[in-house]
């Protein structure tokens, strides 16, 4: 009898992994159908990493000027063209002479543990690795805006010299959804030397706005060169809240010479 329940456990956790993956495909290819529809031609970009195409959406810097590449990541549960920050930025940013490449990031696992949390780390590191080599065929720095759990694993990518650093490192809303990786987030933020702004909401979640005073403390002890928190009020969603991030990475920038 135990035996019997013991292989309908593992049955059942068999099914459960093949439905969670199915899923999480499907997501991705949901969201792309969605933007291929929706999007003119020339705003879809198929890049390759771990021998899967993946879609970027890539707009071209609208001044007589080009000032370099921003490479925008979204969070997990989000797309390209977010409402959340990334379309506003994906679409302004070109106005003030950036070239922008906003990717389609990888399903986030549902269990995290240590391996799931490896395995999709190297997914985000090759399709941002894949972008980067993008960005080398413009003229120009390269600056990387990302958001929510996505920013808070770049962020360890960059300590641990896993991708190539970029002159700017802006996060919005970065978390990962336990005490323990938030903490571990935090150590890589303040020994990496990125130059790194670091924008929240009042209305993040918990796991945001609870380590927000542990990142500073830790970013002034290790003596982090070019560290600013910006605390906004309002929603990612709303469009004040975004036009005042747009101004805020616009003057931050302008601040450190990019």
């Amino acid at each position: 009898m135990r035996r019997s329940f013991v292989s309908s456990t593992i049955l059942f956790t068999i099914l459960l992994w093949a439905v969670t993956v199915n899923a999480s495909t499907s997501v991705e290819q949901n969201a792309n159908a969605d933007l291929l529809r929706q999007l003119p031609a020339d705003e879809i970009l198929q890049l390759t990493a771990q021998q899967q195409e993946f879609m970027l959406l890539q707009r071209e810097n609208m001044t007589s000027y080009t000032k370099g590449t921003v490479i925008l990541l979204p969070d997990a549960s989000e797309h390209p063209a977010s409402p959340k920050y990334i379309n506003l930025l994906r679409q302004q940013l070109t106005d003030y002479g950036w070239y922008t490449l906003a990717l389609m990031p990888p399903s986030l696992p549902v269990e995290l543990t240590a391996d799931t949390l490896q395995a999709y780390q190297q997914s985000l590191r090759e399709r941002l690795a894949a972008a980067q080599q993008q960005a080398e065929q413009h003229s120009g720095v390269t600056i990387v805006i990302a958001q929510g759990s996505s920013a808070a694993l770049l962020n360890q990518l960059f300590a641990n010299a896993q991708l190539t650093e970029p002159a700017a490192f802006i996060m919005l809303g970065a978390y990962l959804p336990e005490r323990a990786l938030n903490q571990d987030f935090a150590k890589a933020l303040a020994t990496h030397q990125v130059p790194t702004l670091d924008i929240s909401t009042g209305q993040d979640n918990r796991m945001v706005l609870g380590q927000l005073r542990y990142r500073k403390q830790l970013a002034n002890k290790h003596l982090k060169a070019v560290y600013r928190q910006r605390l906004i009020n309002g929603s990612g969603y709303n469009a004040d809240t975004q036009q005042w991030v747009f101004q805020e990475i616009y003057g931050w920038l302008s601040s450190v010479g990019l």
